[in-house]
């Protein structure tokens, strides 16, 4: 056995680096889907075309479909009069239904046809099971993962790359992009979108149906959000069968665009994330724990993104924790009851969320601007006031309001945000009884370990 066997041989446990299910090395780069003949299809009237479908991230994103119509100008003049919304039909199988946008008659070149994709779109036969899923993620965090290896012609690179989510009927796994950092780097310059990772969902018994596979995807996109701290989704997701592709999945299901946020998970906190799945997952299965949750994520990841600026922002942070008190509290815990319940003012209802989090009453370290505005105005005892007291001040319109805020430091704003944004990440991670690490937003960021108060 020569070196290079006795290397292969020492690393042959180690798994191999999953890759996305579609190539794309640079920001906001045209995915093709498809390129041949294809019918556009109302009732009893084809137009057959010759042209592509793409997807593509600008102006939004999305797929659309273009290309000339074998068809004569009359006919197709008479077909577009009456409708403009279709069926797009590959090989006799539903693809999408499509709208068409745009038709340019003779001229000097052919006629041709351009037009948009709704909702679902799905190419091949998705009635068909599958027992693997492939699929990809763009902008999602950079993390320490476990150990995977790519093999490139003779070379064998070792990277932590990896993150694998597990129940009692299947294995989803997850892998940063072997050139991750370039990429991310390239993200930053340009902004938009940029796939990251590739990822893995195998069935542990059985097959999963194109139905089943879209639940199962819903719920994981928004266990990923939540830790990302921006909106993402697995895109691009093949049904795989004794290895060869049954159905693509080319819908447009929702990502933010690249921009640097703060989110909770330490960037080596690998290890804690499995139960955490776990119990997100058994939350999801009871309808109105899925509710609360997708509910609770937006808000959360809305707020985190200060799209609105920072006022805008904490008005989002409010309904967040409104609705945590409401779920938790009230209903699952059942810690107030009657009429008691509508009458407790706002910054109580933060102080019962924090006696179930175990916060001590130290001030953070992060935020000096928003302590010194409570240290300087009367009948402020404590955080949870002084950041209502700046809710309030947003969002009610008198006279005497829009003073208070207009003396309010901007920085204070922005660091009241903060605690708020905090409060929702502890109290998310509390009701799924996380016991890890994690990223406090309101102290010093170079902090080497902390654990969520609860199990200190």
């Amino acid at each position: 056995m020569n070196s290079q066997e006795n290397e292969f041989e020492n690393y042959k446990n180690i798994p191999d680096l999953i890759e996305p299910s579609i190539q794309m090395s640079e920001p906001n780069s045209t995915i093709n889907i498809f390129k041949g003949e294809f019918i556009l299809r109302n009732g009893d009237c084809d137009i057959t075309m010759s042209g592509g479908i793409d997807y593509d991230w600008y102006p939004s994103t999305g797929s659309h479909f273009y290309g000339k119509p074998i068809i004569t100008s009359a006919a197709l003049a008479k077909i577009i009069n009456n409708e403009n919304s279709f069926d797009v039909v590959i090989d006799g199988l539903l693809f999408a239904k499509g709208l068409i946008i745009e038709t340019t008659f003779g001229g000097e070149g052919p006629n041709s046809i351009k037009g948009i994709i709704n909702k679902e779109a799905v190419l091949g036969d998705k009635t068909i099971p599958v027992n693997k899923i492939s699929f990809s993620i763009p902008n999602f965090m950079d993390f320490i993962g476990k150990p995977v290896k790519r093999v490139h012609y003779e070379n064998i690179t070792l990277l932590t790359n990896r993150f694998t989510f597990e129940n009692d009927n299947y294995i989803i796994t997850i892998d940063k992009v072997f050139d991750y950092k370039e990429r991310r780097e390239s993200l930053k310059k340009k902004g938009g979108y940029l796939i990251l990772l590739g990822g893995e969902l195998v069935c542990k018994k059985g097959s999963v149906s194109f139905s089943e596979t879209k639940e199962i995807f819903a719920c994981f996109d928004t266990f990923l959000t939540f830790l990302n701290g921006r909106k993402t989704s697995a895109l691009f997701i093949k049904g795989m069968s004794e290895n060869q592709c049954v159905w693509s999945d080319f819908s447009d299901y929702y990502v933010d665009s690249y921009k640097y946020v703060r989110s909770w998970p330490k960037q080596n906190s690998k290890h804690d994330f499995d139960q955490l799945w776990c119990n997100f997952n058994k939350l999801w299965k009871h309808e109105d724990n899925k509710d609360f949750l997708t509910s609770l994520i937006h808000w959360y990841v809305e707020a985190n993104g200060n799209s609105v600026f920072s006022e805008g922002s904490i008005i989002m942070a409010q309904t967040a924790l409104e609705l945590v008190y409401n779920w938790w509290i009230i209903e699952q815990k059942r810690m107030i009851i009657g009429k008691d319940t509508e009458n407790i003012n706002a910054s109580n209802k933060i102080r019962l969320l924090l006696s179930q989090l175990n916060l001590s009453q130290e001030m953070p370290d992060r935020i000096p601007n928003l302590i010194d505005f409570m240290n300087k105005t009367e009948n402020i005892p404590d955080i949870p006031e002084a950041i209502v007291y700046i809710r309030n001040a947003i969002v009610h319109s008198q006279v005497e309001k829009r003073k208070k805020l207009s003396a309010i430091h901007g920085l204070a704003i922005f660091e009241a945000l903060q605690v708020y944004l905090w409060y929702i990440e502890l109290s998310l991670l509390r009701i799924l009884d996380y016991k890890g690490e994690y990223s406090n937003r309101c102290t010093n960021i170079y902090k080497k370990k902390e654990f969520v108060p609860w199990i200190v």
